[in-house]
């Protein structure tokens, strides 16, 4: 195990035992992979939490990342972890409400890696703003898109869940039917969809 290695499954584990919410593993496995194989150089991530996931995006490849995180605390504990490490350099932070930030974030700018794991309802709003920013052949990658299991199926999801798994739902069939995109929905953890721009 690397030095890196070490401090980030240090900081894994603390997140896991103070019940902060990171990517699930299944899905940290899923983005080393993508990244592996699409050696992304341009990314774009929403929910930065911690700065977990941008840490193994920026270990994982020398792109540049820009990440949107409305919790200050957390950025704060993001920026330490991501100097650290020694990428802070390549990691830009905007502090404030995605929906709110985007239109600046990413002016100007095009995408070849978007990464989803911010608020779950928001999902299919900020894709389909998103989608003129990202590359012909670029990767979108969220987490959390079988929330708690209760996406599947037809059937009510609990009233204190229904729009979160509404929406949801509506943007599984966006990703399927909208034509813009392949997309692959894998049943592991909480549901991972990748999806490729056509």
């Amino acid at each position: 195990m690397t030095g890196t290695d070490k401090i980030l499954k240090e900081v894994h584990d603390k997140a896991r035992e103070e019940f902060v919410m990171l990517l699930s593993d299944e899905c940290e496995e899923t983005l080393k992979k993508l990244f592996s194989e699409r050696k992304p150089k341009r990314v774009l991530e929403i929910g930065t939490a911690i700065g977990y996931s941008s840490s193994v995006m920026a270990l994982a490849s020398d792109c540049v990342i820009d990440t949107v995180e409305k919790d200050g605390e957390r950025i704060k504990r993001a920026k330490e972890l991501w100097k650290i490490l020694g990428v802070e350099n390549r990691i830009n932070c905007y502090h404030g409400d995605a929906d709110e930030l985007l239109v600046d974030t990413v002016k100007g700018k095009t995408y070849d890696f978007v990464f989803l794991d911010g608020a779950k309802s928001a999902y299919k709003r900020q894709l389909v703003f998103l989608e003129p920013y990202i590359e012909k052949g670029g990767t979108v990658l969220c987490d959390d898109v079988l929330y708690l299991g209760l996406v599947k199926g037809e059937e009510k999801a609990p009233h204190k869940h229904r729009t979160i798994v509404n929406n949801m739902r509506e943007f599984l069939v966006y990703l399927e039917e909208d034509g813009k995109f392949d997309f692959e929905l894998i049943d592991k953890a909480n549901g991972i969809a990748i999806a490729r721009k056509r």
